[in-house]
């Protein structure tokens, strides 16, 4: 099963690229974008603590499309790992002017078991492709 965080409401749903049940709004249109925020890379309850701020932010903004860079300016400050941004100074401004609006909990996040396989899956650098039995 595949969940996946909508990017545009905050609701944990089914499918990175299947229509939120509360929002109805599918996708981001980056498929590299929906799958980052998926249990292809990130656990369930991590999901849905990025959930709380991404309903954080839209509490203080009606703007969706400054809510949407607001939520990957937040993930790209505080969790680096997963995705960098770097935004015009003016929006820049008006991303942190939210996010210190916004009441959440600090979020920690935990790879999914599957990202974890994946990476268990990597064959040592120190080793050829042919070398996978030793």
């Amino acid at each position: 099963m595949t969940w996946a965080l909508c990017l545009n409401c905050g609701e944990v749903k089914f499918g990175a690229i299947c229509p939120c049940p509360k929002c109805e709004v599918a996708s981001t249109g980056d498929m590299g974008l929906d799958i980052a925020f998926s249990d292809h890379n990130i656990e369930k309850q991590s999901l849905e603590d990025l959930g709380k701020v991404v309903a954080a932010i839209h509490r203080v903004s009606s703007d969706s499309e400054l809510c949407f860079w607001t939520f990957i300016y937040y993930v790209s400050t505080n969790h680096s790992d997963i995705l960098g941004v770097s935004l015009k100074p003016d929006l820049e401004t008006s991303c942190r002017e939210i996010l210190s609006q916004a009441a959440f909990p600090p979020v920690k996040l935990a790879p999914s078991a599957r990202a974890k396989l994946k990476d268990q899956a990597k064959a040592p650098a120190d080793k050829k492709w042919w070398q996978f039995w030793k």
